[in-house]
């Protein structure tokens, strides 16, 4: 495929939505001028931290009327912001008229992006793609891969190699007071849902395990929404000096996913530090229930419920799959 020139990349939605899309970031990236991309997306905020130091974003395009939530899109910030990027290609992540819409008004010439049959926004996607609307889960994801599919340009799900440099790993530890050569397992705590927590006794259980055979520490991955679950566990463990409880800390994204990165492995719910570690080719134990469950990455090791409760995930489930990493 030609040269995309300068190019914008919409995904629409927050932190999740936009790391299901790294793989597509990262082969569009080797396409477009001084192999880089803007992105735009509804919490630009957060999104800017984490690619700060990243050589694959260039710019962030926060486009939600408030960054405080991942809330409807501000259609004219995101035309005005786009023709004033001087934006030549734009790959439309999403289903929305109005996002297609906005690119045309800004003067995009080429506008890739899907459409489902008798959409609107078909009219607006001078490159679009015809796709179903009914696609494996996660939804987003596979609609994206059949534009990428249609345009001809490969992305690999496994290899997308994100990662921070060196010198935010280094300043992630000094933060922190922490060793470089600490060796960690992270337990992802953090949640998109309720009904996705797996909760304090499962991972107590687990970390009690882990303590017992493995040398280093426990990193508790997780904001401060999640800081129930960590004191749960911390409170349970006769070695809470082990652990590192990122949940309680005012630690930035891009210092957090440096922390991540160093682990040896990574368990937890379906959420974001789990598609992160996915994203960062780390080896995962993911705990899913039955409707929710998806597999997009071979570094994911799926524990699924066999109902939609998440209790039916069992200790014994999840160690089988972490002691074999240990093992490896």
């Amino acid at each position: 495929m030609s040269e995309l020139g300068k190019t914008l990349i919409v995904t629409g939605g927050g932190l999740g939505d936009t790391l299901f899309h790294l793989p597509f970031i990262r082969s569009i990236q080797q396409r477009s001028t001084g192999k880089s991309v803007v992105l735009a997306c509804k919490k630009g905020r957060e999104i800017s931290e984490l690619f700060s130091e990243v050589d694959m974003v260039s710019t962030v395009l926060p486009i939600a009327r408030d960054q405080d939530v991942s809330g409807k899109a501000d259609l004219r910030r995101l035309r005005n912001l786009t023709k004033a990027a001087g934006i030549e290609s734009a790959f439309v992540f999403h289903k929305s008229t109005g996002i297609a819409f906005a690119m045309m008004m800004a003067g995009v010439k080429k506008r890739y992006g899907y459409f489902f049959k008798g959409a609107w926004n078909r009219f607006f996607l001078n490159k679009g793609t015809l796709t179903p609307k009914v696609v494996p889960l996660p939804a987003f994801m596979n609609h994206a891969a059949l534009v990428m599919d249609e345009v001809g340009i490969p992305y690999d799900y496994s290899d997308v190699q994100f990662r921070q440099p060196d010198h935010v790993v280094e300043a992630a530890f000094s933060k922190l007071g922490l060793d470089e050569s600490t060796r960690m397992i992270a337990l992802g705590v953090n949640a998109s849902a309720e009904f996705k927590q797996w909760g304090v006794e499962g991972y107590s259980e687990i970390a009690e395990r882990l303590l017992k055979i493995f040398s280093g520490q426990i990193l508790l991955f997780g904001a401060g929404d999640v800081k129930h679950v960590s004191e749960g566990i911390l409170a349970k463990t006769s070695q809470p000096e082990r652990f590192i409880d990122l949940t309680t800390k005012k630690v930035p994204l891009h210092h957090s996913h440096a922390l991540l990165q160093k682990c040896d492995f990574y368990i937890g719910n379906d959420s974001f530090g789990l598609n992160l570690a996915a994203m960062s080719s780390i080896a995962a134990v993911g705990i899913f229930i039955k409707s929710y469950y998806f597999s997009y990455s071979n570094w994911i090791k799926p524990i699924v419920s066999s109902s939609d409760h998440i209790s039916g995930i069992t200790p014994d489930m999840v160690w089988k799959e972490a002691s074999q990493l240990i093992a490896d």
